[in-house]
């Protein structure tokens, strides 16, 4: 049983290694330094915490998870150039028969298929009044409109995604039907097509329930309240302000989409033949560590004493097995107030441009001297930061040049 369960491992993984080596950017367009500097660059932002949601890549979601129902409750009106009772104030909650607001109820059922968008259908149902320049009542009627909405979350368009995030500003864009049964006295029914566009702010209570306010504008065409001063051109508004609350249906938070290196899914093909080969043993065999190659670090005569900080593929996050370098660089600046470190980040040269090498390798610069900074006090002014890029290669193995290298001034 463990052998099939072995067996169906082994399948599953090489199986991954082969479909990752056909995504490989190396194998869709070789020779391409374009492609490979894209490739590098989505592998540093999806690795970046900081990166906004907007440009992440995020794994496609199950067509179960984050689907959501909301109810809302407000009061709406209409608006048109013709219409004057909008002009005065007192009559905006004045007796039903001449107020200008009128309760309005909503309901909408949709399904989020990113951080940052969704899709919705949504449908209200409100009252209108309408008055001439006469002051004559020339609608007064129910309506009904039903749209399907684009929704865009403002917040993850410039943040990073927040699943546990209090506030999320949703903008929404939608275009369907209006209806009414009667309309005033001068016709029966109005059907027409309808705009609508609005913000609805969302205030997190758990994962299952947000609560809301919105604010919209329904555009209905110009004859929608019959009023004969109206223009013909424009269109008729509808504006309504709610309160509303949101059930989410089998929530699940995004996952980010894993971008994986080459050279580390060729690492994993090769020990998966290993263990194939590998005969069963009670215990593993003891495997001797490689014998690290001393830096060549700048300047030459500087003997360096504290270990480096290594870095993936195109990326410039610190990782945390490497921060015992971190920290023992800052104990070393602790303990010999007067001394300052030189930052010195390097590139390896067989992936990337020099362009590309020489900004990434300033980044590492920059995110190890942020890590001594913020994490363990140390003053900016005692790291002194440089960046070769590729151009200075300090060790022979060419996947070590991904590195920052402390030396002591």
């Amino acid at each position: 049983m463990k052998k099939l369960f072995l067996m169906a491992v082994l399948l599953l993984s090489t199986m991954t290694v082969f479909a990752q080596k056909e995504l490989a950017v190396a194998n869709q367009y070789p020779g391409d330094d374009k492609a490979l500097t894209e490739y590098l660059t989505a592998v540093e932002k999806q690795s970046n915490e900081k990166t906004s949601a907007i440009r992440t890549t995020w794994l496609a979601d199950r067509p179960s998870s984050n689907w959501f129902i909301s109810g809302q409750i407000g009061l709406g009106g209409v608006l048109s150039d013709g219409n004057t009772n909008i002009s005065n104030p007192f009559k905006w909650f004045d007796n039903k028969d001449e107020a200008f607001w009128h309760p309005t109820y909503g309901l909408a059922v949709g399904k989020w298929f990113s951080p940052v968008w969704g899709l919705r259908l949504s449908g209200s149902h409100g009252a209108a009044q309408s008055f001439d320049k006469k002051d004559a009542l020339t609608t007064s009627e129910k309506y009904i409109e039903v749209t399907a909405d684009y929704l865009i979350n403002l917040k993850n368009v410039f943040l990073p995604y927040n699943p546990k995030g209090l506030f999320n500003p949703v903008l929404y864009l939608g275009a369907g039907v209006i209806h009414t049964n009667e309309h005033g006295k001068h016709h029966d029914g109005f059907f027409n097509l309808a705009e609508k566009a609005g913000l609805q702010l969302n205030f997190r209570l758990n994962d299952a329930f947000n609560i809301y306010l919105d604010g919209k504008v329904v555009l209905a065409p110009s004859d929608f309240d019959l009023n004969p001063y109206a223009s013909v051109i424009s269109s008729d508004l509808l504006p309504s302000a709610s309160i509303g609350l949101t059930y989410n249906i089998n929530f699940r938070h995004f996952i980010k989409a894993p971008l994986y290196e080459q050279s580390e899914i060729d690492a994993l093909n090769r020990e998966i033949n290993e263990l194939r080969n590998r005969p069963q043993v009670v215990c593993p065999p003891v495997v001797k560590c490689p014998e690290v190659v001393a830096p060549v670090v700048l300047p030459a005569e500087v003997k360096q004493e504290l270990d480096p900080v290594f870095f993936l593929l195109g990326s410039h996050v610190v990782r945390e097995n490497q921060y015992p370098a971190v920290t023992a660089a800052a104990e070393y600046l602790k303990s010999h107030p007067g001394a300052k470190l030189e930052l010195a980040s390097y590139a390896d040269k067989d992936t990337g441009t020099s362009a590309y090498n020489l900004n990434l390798s300033k980044k590492r610069s920059d995110a190890v001297a942020q890590v001594l900074i913020s994490k363990y006090g140390i003053a900016k002014d005692r790291l002194i930061k440089k960046h070769y890029g590729s151009s200075v290669q300090p060790f022979k193995e060419n996947d070590w040049n991904r590195v920052t290298i402390f030396i002591k001034e």
